[in-house]
């Protein structure tokens, strides 16, 4: 049994216990007391360390240590609490949004825990619909989902056959100025024969995908399925953080998968593309 396997026990049975001793406080209004306890304690100590970072510009190595250290532990924390309290719509909706960051077999064991009705609602159904698929990674053949562009036309990523791809989801906000106009050098300079970028967002509507396609002057291709948190894309593509990326090559292979914008990766294969 290799040590990843053995994590993934130790963590379950552990979980195991804790969903055990806490069953009797399973309500919504425990979890959003609990998770309001987790993040106001986050926010707290991070704002002290900013103040003591003032005061001590010379530590910077050693408190962004205890900055990662407590980012750790808040995100532990933030599992914990979900799987704790997934039988109820608040934790089984953070449940589902942390799905990356759990093993398979905890989600398993905590999907069949749960009462049918909460197992039967949308965030069961697509956290039993992570569990039974195999998410993209580098090495795979895309995943040819359905969707809408922001002209209102049908998409699909065969549509792109033979093109190399830069799909994102979302995060043209996140990169900020800088990165959108890294994109943007980089796709005007390069063949558009050759290359596109297709920014994928969890819209609710065709008007609100129009809207974020104008907010940028990009030639991107933007597009939607309308289905929020459970489209088939995010599930099949282990999207959650924005952006992640994926670039498809023209053999329709995922080449590189990244939270985050590549910009060293992709420069790297920009002669191939011009």
């Amino acid at each position: 049994m290799n040590y990843l396997n053995k994590s993934a026990i130790i963590l379950t049975l552990l979980l195991f216990s804790t969903l055990t001793l806490f069953s009797q406080e399973i309500t919504e209004e425990n979890y959003l007391k609990a998770d309001k306890e987790i993040w106001d304690e986050y926010e707290l100590k991070m704002d002290n360390l900013s103040k003591i970072f003032e005061l001590h510009p010379d530590k910077k190595d050693s408190l962004l240590a205890v900055a990662n250290e407590l980012e750790a532990n808040t995100d532990k924390k933030n599992r914990e609490a979900a799987i704790k309290y997934a039988a109820v719509p608040s934790g089984l909706k953070r449940l589902y949004m942390l799905r990356l960051n759990i093993p398979k077999d905890t989600l398993r064991y905590v999907f069949n825990s749960l009462p049918e009705e909460m197992q039967k609602s949308e965030y069961g159904k697509s956290i039993l619909s992570h569990i039974k698929s195999n998410q993209i990674e580098e090495g795979d053949k895309y995943y040819n989902f359905k969707a809408t562009d922001s002209d209102g036309n049908e998409f699909t990523l065969a549509n792109l056959k033979g093109k190399n791809v830069l799909l994102l989801y979302g995060g043209l906000s996140c990169v900020q100025e800088e990165g959108r106009d890294f994109l943007n050098t980089y796709s005007s300079t390069v063949d558009k024969q050759k290359f596109s970028v297709v920014v994928f967002y969890s819209c609710a509507n065709l008007e609100e995908l129009r809207q974020l396609g104008s907010e940028y002057d990009l030639d991107f291709i933007f597009i939607s399925d309308f289905l929020g948190d459970h489209s088939p894309f995010k599930i099949r593509y282990g999207a959650q953080a924005t952006p992640t990326c994926f670039f498809i090559d023209e053999e329709g292979t995922v080449i590189i998968k990244s939270t985050g914008l590549p910009e060293i990766e992709l420069n790297k294969l920009k002669s191939k593309l011009i």
